[in-house]
């Protein structure tokens, strides 16, 4: 008896592509190492998380020390890097440099080439370390600055919004910054982990699939929500004209940004975080009314979901994670299209701890694929075709 045909599932939406203790995803519900995201964003700082998400629990009182202290110590860029850094931030994008910079990164770290626990677990200290410091001279290069060195007494989060901003963030920085680190720390296996996950699979080392990851989370359909939900706001202008820009939109396939998730169905467990620091930020902005036009978005998508044909509902059915991030970045002054950099330094930790399990009971991942092309063909000499 022949054998039935295997069909593809498209995306590899519903396969189990790996064990993982790192995190649970499920609808409405983020679990990294056992602690509820809610839990987490509300009491812990993000090296508490990144601790927990590298060695498997919480850290004690010493361990915490101990692990901001290497921190801290890392923060610093060598002379090639900050090279490296003005060099590109004239004209490249802030994943470009990001991606670039964690790259060369290998050419200078002590271990290089070195995939044991202990060396891979000193690496993602100092990839952890470095990150904001290459993005806040990112920004301050690009707005025409030069940058300015760490503050030692300052947190993960406090510090990087002092890199940034200098003396005078917004007062809310450091604590926004903190949370959206915390939230953006880990995610399963999406698109970009996976990349990390496949190419640590080889054998490459970390710096490799931490680039490799940079790369994936570039991708408009995986980072970049952020910028395509600002200009979503700025093309709709006011609350007043959003049910006329809804009807239009889905009469033309629009697609919304900010909105729908392949595993939360019915609510992103992340975006009430985030719109609850975008709702307390808009009551003091002057200018156009982004708030207001989400919340009017959200009530008009979710009124006309029900007529929607099952394909279009499904891609508007939850606000995910980046709608409100974009507002809440805006109304800090972090431009739309630095958002998915900002992920980046959150994410760090997550992949990190991805590449040490993968690495720890490795094999390679070579999945099959369903071939849909023709067989039976015979050679023809050039002359004759």
């Amino acid at each position: 008896m022949a054998q039935a045909a295997k069909s593809a599932p498209k995306g590899l939406e519903g396969v189990v592509a790996a064990s993982t203790a790192i995190s649970l995803v499920q609808d409405d519900r983020l679990i990294y190492r056992g602690y509820s995201i809610d839990d987490l964003v509300g009491h812990a700082e993000y090296e508490e998380v990144a601790y927990l998400l590298l060695n498997g629990d919480l850290p004690d009182r010493s361990q915490l020390r101990d692990f901001k202290a290497e921190l801290v110590r890392h923060r610093p860029l060598s002379p090639f890097v900050r090279d490296l850094l003005a060099e590109m931030s004239e004209h490249a994008t802030a994943m470009d440099v990001l991606r670039t910079a964690a790259s060369a990164l290998s050419a200078e770290d002590p271990e290089q080439g070195d995939n044991s626990q202990a060396a891979e677990y000193r690496k993602s200290i100092r990839l952890t370390a470095k990150l904001p410091t290459m993005l806040a001279a990112y920004i301050r290069r690009r707005r025409g600055e030069q940058p300015i060195p760490q503050e030692p007494s300052l947190g993960h989060a406090a510090n990087f919004a002092h890199m940034t901003w200098g003396e005078k963030p917004h007062p809310r920085a450091a604590e926004i910054m903190n949370a959206a680190f915390i939230l953006q720390a880990e995610h399963g296996m999406n698109a970009s982990t996976f990349t990390a996950r496949v190419v640590a699979g080889t054998e490459a080392d970390m710096h490799a699939a931490v680039a490799a990851a940079f790369a994936a989370l570039k991708g408009p359909l995986h980072g970049g929500a952020t910028d395509g939900t600002m200009r979503l706001l700025d093309e709709i202008g006011t609350p007043e004209h959003v049910e006329a820009f809804v009807d239009r939109a889905i009469e033309r396939k629009y697609k919304f940004s900010g909105f729908g998730h392949r595993v939360y169905l019915t609510a992103d467990p992340r975006a009430k975080h985030l719109r609850r620091f975008a709702s307390e930020l808009a009551r003091d902005r002057q200018g156009p009314r982004y708030f207001e036009i989400q919340e009017a978005l959200v009530r008009a998508i979710a009124e006309r979901r029900p007529k929607m044909s099952p394909a279009a509902a499904a891609k508007v059915n939850v606000v995910n994670v980046d709608y409100y991030a974009a507002t809440t970045y805006t109304y800090l002054g972090i431009p739309a299209d630095l958002g998915t950099s900002i992920f980046a330094l959150g994410r760090i930790a997550g992949w990190c701890a991805h590449i040490m399990e993968q690495h720890g009971d490795n094999r390679l991942i070579r999945p099959e694929s369903e071939y849909t092309g023709p067989t039976g063909k015979t050679w023809v000499p050039i002359a004759e075709r």
